[in-house]
């Protein structure tokens, strides 16, 4: 009964760990997904202020729209 039960708990374990690591890669496929999201919105950000510099209409509309 002692090999049946150590061979139960042991199965219980494999299992508790393989849910544990499908948990962990799940929450870093979230947090990578997040962070690429991020980083692409601060490039918009990055674009859409170089092409207001770059053009002069798009910063005298950022002006009247600012004020």
């Amino acid at each position: 009964w002692a090999d049946a039960d150590t061979w139960f708990e042991r199965q219980q374990q494999e299992e508790d760990m393989r849910r544990l690591e499908a948990e962990n890669k799940a929450a870093m496929l979230a947090a990578e997904e997040l962070h690429r999201k991020q980083v692409a919105e601060e490039r918009e950000g990055e674009k859409e202020e170089i092409e207001i510099k770059d053009d002069p209409m798009a910063r005298a509309e950022a002006e009247v729209v600012g004020n």
